[in-house]
């Protein structure tokens, strides 16, 4: 599909710096979008770790904590997504992230934000 006459092809694509100020602004597009914040719905978390075992211990201390969780190789790192069925109010984001991220410096691995399901 073409655009229209004045108008563009591109899509912007907006960097923000803060994560929190980012889980803010996913949560506005959420509801942009019709999402009821207080249903629960599938987030995935995402880390990166360099060595295995350091993926492996993030994702044995949220699968104990319930979550569902899978490890592979990514390049020159593992990727391990936890996944969690939960409301998305701004004071539970703000929350996990803190424990997450707290949770990946154990282990020396990165915190890199999330996903949720619109339904």
């Amino acid at each position: 599909m073409r655009p229209r006459p004045g108008q563009s092809d591109v899509r912007s694509v907006e960097r923000i710096d803060d994560p929190r100020e980012a889980d803010a602004r996913v949560l506005e597009h959420l509801a942009s979008l019709g999402c009821d914040p207080s249903e629960p719905r599938l987030v995935r978390h995402f880390f990166y770790a360099v060595d295995r075992s350091d993926a492996e211990h993030v994702a044995e201390a949220l699968a104990s904590e319930g979550w569902a969780t899978s490890t592979e190789e990514c390049g020159d790192a593992w990727l391990v997504v936890a996944a969690h069925l939960h409301a998305l109010t701004f004071a539970l984001v703000d929350r996990t992230r803190t424990v997450l991220e707290t949770l990946a410096a154990q282990h020396r691995a990165h915190y890199d934000g999330w996903e949720a399901d619109r339904s």
